[in-house]
């Protein structure tokens, strides 16, 4: 900063001796207030430093296996991306409670099939796209469905999440999401209406008679954007969400799902990705777990890779929080972040001990007492499950509530 000062004094002396007397005193003027406003900026900058102390960043892999930087949280935690929050204030999706299936594709090759993934029909392969791995779904009537043990693995409450890429809002681009195994496997006494699939385009969400297009998302544009998909089954009702939007609530819907395929239909030109999928087992609501064990586990509080910023889906999760510490104003909680075992472990636990005060400056601004509530992290030191497969490693990785 002094070198940049000095030569813009240089370079301003010089000037004015090739200006008339009055003309000298005009730019010299303004040279001085440049330098004062520079020197002021400066100033700021160093005391809003010394309050706020320094944003540290350094590189590991975290339980995705990418290498990124570690942001390190500040006074409103990078609390979450206030700006995508905000929309997504009316979502009221909540993960189930226990990973059945997680697959964040790290370790993949670039061009092969996804490993953990079975090939119906079309042609799918692991594809580099803005920095991560995504399943490419190359052609049209590509079918592809998760690798997992046993016939009709869905239990009867769960949750199923992915992001889904769509290039434009051409309605000649859609994902059909099956809860029935490859049609050869139907039954209609099991199944009954599930033989059709949730149809999702760009801006909408449609399955049977039931869902709708959302204007907000329509009116909001899109080019190039992943879409948030996520499914709520409760033994008979059935929600399905698109972004922030809640587009199909049915109370009662005919027939079991069993599996999962995601197939495409696209009669354009156009890029169909899939990534981020996340299957998990529906469980007993928030007090009861607390009645019960003492604390609840949460799978549902996102954060970005290897970083403290709350990712807008969770919101659904945290509202829950929220209404469960209204209803129950004696309830102090410790938010306690826990990570896989991938990565150093002094890094694990910084980051850890990141996400659970960024969790708690987002509760404490939606008007919950700050003194109900502390934050720790504990890194990899307390899993839940051992780190031999991506669902157990999908299980450490959490935020625990443990009742003070």
């Amino acid at each position: 900063m002094k070198k940049t000062i000095i030569t813009a004094c240089c370079a301003g002396l010089l000037a004015l001796t090739l200006l008339p007397a009055q003309a000298q005193f005009n730019v010299g003027k303004k040279i001085q207030n440049k330098l004062n406003q520079k020197v002021d900026q400066q100033i700021d900058k160093s005391i809003d430093d010394a309050l706020e102390g320094p944003k540290k960043t350094n590189t590991k892999k975290d339980g995705n296996g990418v290498g990124s930087e570690v942001a390190t949280a500040d006074k409103a935690g990078n609390a979450a991306k206030t700006g995508d929050i905000k929309a997504w204030t009316k979502y009221d999706f909540v993960a189930g409670d226990k990973v059945m299936f997680a697959d964040n594709l790290a370790g993949e090759e670039n061009g092969e099939f996804p490993s953990r993934w079975d090939l119906l029909s079309g042609n799918a392969e692991i594809a580099m796209f803005e920095g991560e791995p995504v399943i490419n779904l190359v052609q049209s009537q590509t079918d592809i469905t998760p690798l997992m043990e046993g016939d009709a693995w869905l239990p009867e409450t769960f949750t199923i999440e992915m992001d889904l890429f769509f290039d434009s809002d051409n309605s000649n681009v859609g994902y059909y999401i099956y809860l029935i195994p490859d049609g050869k496997y139907y039954k209609q006494e099991i199944h009954g209406d599930l033989w059709d699939p949730i149809d999702v385009r760009a801006n909408g969400v449609r399955f049977k008679d039931y869902g709708s297009e959302s204007t907000e998302l329509k009116a909001a544009g899109i080019q190039g954007q992943w879409r948030h998909v996520a499914i709520s089954f409760n033994k008979r009702s059935m929600k399905v969400y698109l972004d922030q939007q809640r587009l199909i609530n049915i109370p009662n819907v005919n027939g079991k799902p069993s599996d999962l395929r995601i197939k495409i239909d696209k009669r354009i030109d156009a890029n169909t990705m899939v990534k981020n999928v996340m299957i998990a087992e529906g469980g007993k609501k928030l007090y009861d777990q607390i009645m019960a064990d003492g604390k609840f586990v949460t799978y549902g509080i996102k954060f970005d890779v290897n970083k403290a910023n709350i990712r807008p889906e969770s919101v659904g999760t945290l509202n829950s929080i929220v209404q469960l510490l209204q209803e129950q104003p004696t309830l102090k909680f410790s938010i306690e972040g826990h990570t896989d075992s991938d990565g150093e472990e002094d890094s694990n636990i910084k980051l850890s001990q990141q996400r659970a005060e960024a969790v708690r400056s987002y509760l404490v601004g939606q008007g919950i007492k700050d003194d109900r509530l502390t934050a720790k992290g504990w890194g990899e030191s307390k899993p839940m499950d051992n780190n031999n497969t991506k669902e157990a490693k999908a299980n450490n990785r959490r935020v625990e509530f443990v009742k003070l």
